[in-house]
């Protein structure tokens, strides 16, 4: 069992956190072993699918299931849409964020950009809590020489997303949403389009990210866009 101590959410969320990742060979016995005493506040244990002795092991050492990620990948390849999706990426644009672009950004998250992932809908934290986490996030990222770009219609934002380079051509679009004016728009899929857009530009080869199944949009959107699913994680929490 790998185990992190994830300092960084002591400031994004106000609690310590501990983050575990249970492996092949951990038997439900060598879990309860390690995770006898909690070490944090909070809790995180991700757990490969199909662990089913781990699964109920987890729950009654009192975890709760609280969403799964997939893995999905695309392979630069030239990219098809349909009529009205062309019409409407052809009227948009991405570019990265200056300094007031970034501004906007935070206002646009602490409005609530995400709230399906497993901390927005944990009702141990507030909301407020949960768009600052990742404001944090995003925040640290940028220090880390991460890009950040926003999606634009008629000039205005109207989103963003994420892009680091793992190496090798392959790029980890890890974040991205749509502000508030545009999450009914039918827009979103942009959130997913405009990362190929710029790895194929880049002259990269791959992407390579995860999702949640608690953003059922976000899985459609990636089967439209023709990406590879593989790996299922599941999370589990507790708070202590």
């Amino acid at each position: 069992m790998r185990i992190i101590d994830a300092t960084w959410e002591k400031r994004n969320l106000g609690v310590t956190c501990v983050e575990a990742t249970v492996e092949p060979a951990d038997t439900p016995a060598a879990i309860r072993l390690r995770l006898a005493e909690p070490a944090a506040q909070y809790m995180v244990v991700k757990l490969p699918a199909g662990r089913a002795d781990a699964m109920f092991c987890l729950s009654e050492m009192g975890y709760a299931f609280i969403e799964a990620t997939i893995h999905v990948s695309w392979k630069v390849a030239p990219l098809e849409l349909s009529g009205i999706q062309r019409r409407m990426a052809d009227g948009t644009g991405h570019a990265l964020m200056d300094d007031a672009d970034r501004q906007v950004l935070w206002s646009e998250l602490r409005k609530g950009v995400h709230d399906t992932d497993r901390v927005s809908l944990d009702p141990h934290f507030a909301k407020e809590r949960a768009a600052e986490r990742y404001v944090g996030w995003i925040q640290d990222e940028l220090a880390r020489g991460t890009d950040v770009y926003k999606l634009t219609y008629k000039g205005q934002p109207i989103g963003y997303f994420t892009m680091k380079h793992l190496g090798d051509g392959v790029y980890y679009p890890f974040l991205g949403g749509m502000y508030e004016s545009h999450r009914s728009s039918g827009l979103g899929f942009l959130v997913a389009y405009k990362p190929m857009c710029e790895v194929a530009a880049r002259g990269g080869r791959a992407i390579s990210t995860h999702i949640s199944t608690n953003n059922d949009r976000a899985i459609r959107i990636h089967v439209s866009l023709g990406f590879s699913f593989g790996q299922v994680t599941y999370v589990y929490v507790k708070h202590s």
